[in-house]
C-alpha cells in the first residue's frame, strides 16, 4: 500500500507503478468475471470493431509489444475468440462469434471498474489523471 511517507513517494517511477499496481489488481478482479484478462479484452475490443485488424494495427492501437500481443492472440484463439490467417507477411485477425457474444461481459467489466476506481477518486480526478498519465506517457515516449 502506497505510504505518503514513503522516501520514494516524489519519485514518478515509484508513483507510476504504485498506481499501475492498484489498478491492475482493480480491474484483474473485474475482468476475470468475464474470463479474461484486462489485456485480452482491449485486444478482443479492438478485433470486434475492426475485423481483420493487422497485429501490428492491435500493437499500437493498445500500445503494447508485437511480441506480447502475438502471446495474447495465442490465448485468444486457444479459447476460440480469435481467428488469425496470413496474408504474405502479414497477419490479420478476426473475431470469431464467441467473441461476439463477449461483448457485453467486457462492457460490464469497465463498467464495473470504472465505478470502483471512480468512487474512491471521482470521476473528475480519474478523468484528469487519465488524460495527464497518457499526455505524460506520450511525450516521454517521443523523447526517447
Amino acid at each position: 500500500m502506497p505510504d505518503a511517507k514513503s522516501p520514494y513517494c516524489n519519485c514518478l517511477y515509484h508513483a507510476a507503478n504504485a498506481m499501475a499496481r492498484s489498478i491492475t489488481r482493480l480491474a484483474d478482479e473485474e475482468f476475470a468475471k468475464a474470463g479474461l484478462s484486462p489485456t485480452q479484452a482491449f485486444i478482443l475490443m479492438s478485433v470486434v470493431r475492426s475485423p481483420g485488424i493487422g497485429a501490428g494495427d492491435i500493437a499500437r492501437e493498445v500500445e503494447l509489444k508485437p511480441s506480447t500481443i502475438t502471446r495474447m492472440l495465442d490465448k485468444l484463439e486457444e479459447s476460440d475468440l480469435v481467428t488469425r490467417s496470413s496474408e504474405g507477411k502479414s497477419v490479420r485477425v478476426y473475431p470469431t462469434p464467441a467473441a461476439l457474444g463477449t461483448e457485453q461481459a467486457i462492457k460490464t467489466a469497465w463498467g464495473r471498474l470504472y465505478a470502483r476506481y471512480s468512487n474512491v477518486l471521482g470521476k473528475e480526478k480519474g478523468a484528469s489523471l487519465a488524460r495527464d498519465l497518457t499526455s505524460a506517457s506520450g511525450r516521454l515516449d517521443r523523447a526517447s
